[in-house]
């Protein structure tokens, strides 16, 4: 079990053996959190390209996660420029489960990756989420909140059940998976953050109303964390990775 975003990731790029050296691709980089974790297990040697389709992101990213090995550049998954080049792995962080046809994203990938090239992706996934936290119905419904927007948005809150298959039909036989439940506690726990990152989100799909007050969520957390110190499971991670034939 893990209660860092980052712990399971780091342990999938090292099982995946990221090292020295590689040119790797973050697909979907976002604020450029994973193509940081990336640059430095590829070192100087190596070299990261995050891609994402928002400007905005990408130039948080930029600001956040920089460095000599690291780029970033505005892309579509669905539209890659082959100026690109090839790449060692090719990596994503919860971008299949946002996108409407994950299948021909990946199908879309292919011609990036290097001979012996590796497809790597971690996503989360909706299953157990809550479990153990009956005596915090906000952080339970927290927890709701979340996944009811991401399936507004489109999202597929189950997708970790299916990387392996995917994978498989994708032509990458036997590929390597793991699963690991997010276990945070009501003294430890990214639910706070994680509400305040995503709330316009939540009010464009009406799941909060527009007077919903993040100060007074965050004290009712906490009161909850002062009267329970209990643990709970967030979320479950999928990891998945594997070689082309």
């Amino acid at each position: 079990m893990t209660n860092n975003r980052n712990d399971f990731t780091l342990r999938l790029l090292e099982d995946a053996n990221i090292h020295p050296g590689m040119r790797v691709l973050d697909v979907g980089c976002g604020p450029g959190e994973v193509t940081g974790l990336l640059a430095a297990l590829v070192g100087d040697s190596g070299k990261v390209i995050g891609i994402d389709t928002n400007t905005q992101l990408l130039n948080l990213a930029k600001q956040n996660h920089s460095g000599e090995n690291i780029e970033y550049r505005e892309a579509d998954i669905y539209d890659l420029p082959q100026d690109l080049g090839t790449f060692d792995a090719i990596v994503g962080r919860r971008v299949l489960m946002y996108l409407p046809e994950p299948m021909q994203a990946l199908e879309n990938l292919k011609p990036f990756l290097k001979t012996d090239g590796m497809l790597i992706f971690q996503e989360s996934d909706a299953i157990n989420g809550g479990t153990g936290g009956d005596n915090l119905p906000r952080h339970q419904q927290a927890i709701q909140w979340v996944w009811q927007t991401v399936g507004l948005e489109g999202g597929d809150i189950h997708i970790g059940e299916k990387l392996y298959d995917m994978y498989v039909q994708l032509g990458i036989e036997n590929p390597n998976i793991m699963a690991e439940v997010v276990m945070q506690t009501s003294k430890d726990n990214d639910l706070a953050w994680l509400i305040e990152m995503m709330l316009p989100r939540m009010q464009s799909h009406q799941v909060l109303s527009e007077d919903f007050s993040i100060d007074t969520f965050k004290k009712e957390l906490k009161a909850e964390a002062d009267a329970t110190n209990t643990a709970f499971i967030r979320d479950t991670a999928f990891g998945v990775w594997g070689k082309f034939n």
